[in-house]
C-alpha cells in the first residue's frame, strides 16, 4: 500500500505522545479524583486566575459545551466554582475553591513526576529543540 506513512509525521507522533502521557497522568491523579483535563483546567486557572468559562474553553482547546460539563463536574465535586462577574453580572467566573488550593502543590508534584518519567534518557538540550520545533510547527499552522 503506498501512500501516506503516519509514522513520518511529526503530528501523529505528538498524538501518540500525547495520549501516553495523559494516560501515564491520569493513574497519578487517579488517587487525588481528579481527571487529566480538571487538572489542566486547575493549572490554567492557578496561572491566570479566575476567568470566564468561555476563557476557559479557548485555553483548553473544547467547546462551550464540553467545558460546561466540566466544569459541572468540577463543581461537584469541589475543585470549583461559579462567580458572578463584577464587570457582567451575566458572566460567570470559574474560580478555584480553597479544597483545589489545597492539593495544588501534590498536583504540581504528580505533573512533575510525570514529565521526569516521560523526559527520562532524554538531555535537556533535546528537549529544548524539540520544544523550539514544535513552537515553530504551530507558528507555521496558526499564520
Amino acid at each position: 500500500m503506498t501512500g501516506f506513512d503516519p509514522y513520518e509525521s511529526i503530528g501523529f507522533h505528538c498524538s501518540l505522545t500525547l495520549r501516553a502521557m495523559t494516560a501515564e497522568l491520569e493513574k497519578r491523579l487517579h488517587k487525588i479524583g481528579i481527571s487529566p483535563a480538571q487538572h489542566i483546567a486547575l493549572a490554567h486557572l492557578n496561572a491566570s486566575g479566575a476567568m470566564p468559562q468561555m476563557e476557559l474553553a479557548a485555553y483548553l482547546s473544547t467547546s462551550p459545551v464540553s467545558v460546561v460539563k466540566l466544569i459541572d463536574r468540577m463543581e461537584r465535586d469541589g475543585w470549583v466554582e461559579r462567580q458572578p462577574s463584577a464587570e457582567d453580572r451575566r458572566i460567570k467566573l470559574v474560580v478555584p475553591t480553597e479544597k483545589a488550593a489545597a492539593v495544588w502543590s501534590e498536583l504540581t508534584a504528580i505533573a512533575r513526576a510525570t514529565i521526569e518519567k516521560a523526559y527520562r534518557g532524554i538531555s535537556e538540550k533535546e528537549i529544548n529543540t524539540c520544544k523550539k520545533t514544535l513552537r515553530q510547527i504551530r507558528e507555521n499552522l496558526e499564520t
